[in-house]
């Protein structure tokens, strides 16, 4: 079986994403699975979501979440080919959890391979994947942040590619100090570091440092939020947290 699976996977296109899983612990709520097979759970099904949104450059939350849920399923392991757990965070102050009411939560941080041939067919078989027309011909691009000093800067960076454009950025290296971004570009690589140090707010530092045919890298100092930060250069737990679904 083990062979099988292989040989079945080798040609697939296989993203690696950095997700995190978040259950509420209310104990006033019976729980239908430790709490830790729930975060992890809900890491896997976080990874699959996000390379699904990907391949939908133009998806409407508002009436398009319910099909998307629908066509992905209730299994994660249905797209992610393999995963390990980062960090096991165990229970801490509710930061992910959006009910009020709920003061802890159990966390954990995974790696995830998914199949995205595996997603793309699965889209395109609800009908929520539909062939563009008239677009730029899109590339993958690696976009690596250097000397980053908080968490804020990343961000930053990231909202900064999504409102050029490009399709939901996904982090694929992560390492203090170092992150590496995934894109679908409608450019070269050169181009868009230009780009992005020209449309750049003022509050945003990047500096290119060099490009190649599959990449760039830059620094970036996101002014203001790395005076406060946190020892060695992070900012604490609480502050890694956005308000969009896509949350980390």
């Amino acid at each position: 079986m083990a062979l099988a699976l292989a040989a079945a996977t080798a040609g697939a296109e296989v993203r690696t994403v950095e997700a995190v899983g978040a259950v509420p612990l209310d104990p006033n709520t019976p729980a239908q699975q430790p709490p830790r097979d729930a975060a992890l759970n809900r890491a896997l099904a976080e990874a699959v979501w996000r390379v699904a949104l990907e391949e939908l450059p133009d998806f409407d939350s508002a009436t398009q979440e319910e099909a998307l849920r629908a066509a992905l399923g209730g299994d994660p392991l249905e797209f992610a080919t393999r995963f390990r757990i980062l960090e096991d965070r165990g229970e801490r102050p509710a930061l992910f959890t959006e009910d009020p009411t709920v003061t802890t939560e159990y966390v954990v941080v995974t790696e995830v391979h998914v199949d995205a041939d595996r997603v793309r067919k699965r889209l395109a078989r609800s009908g929520l994947l539909v062939a563009p027309s008239g677009d730029r011909p899109r590339r993958r691009v690696r976009v690596e942040i250097l000397d980053l000093r908080s968490y804020a800067s990343y961000v930053a960076v990231r909202t900064l590619l999504e409102e050029l454009g490009l399709r939901t950025p996904v982090p694929v290296e992560m390492e203090r100090g170092r992150t590496v971004l995934q894109v679908e570009a409608d450019r070269p690589p050169s181009q868009l570091l230009t780009d992005l140090v020209r449309a750049a707010p003022a509050n945003l530092s990047l500096v290119p440092v060099g490009s190649d045919e599959e990449s760039l890298r830059l620094r970036a100092r996101f002014l203001g939020a790395d005076a406060a930060e946190g020892p060695e250069g992070w900012p604490p737990p609480a502050a890694i947290d956005t308000q969009h679904q896509n949350r980390y």
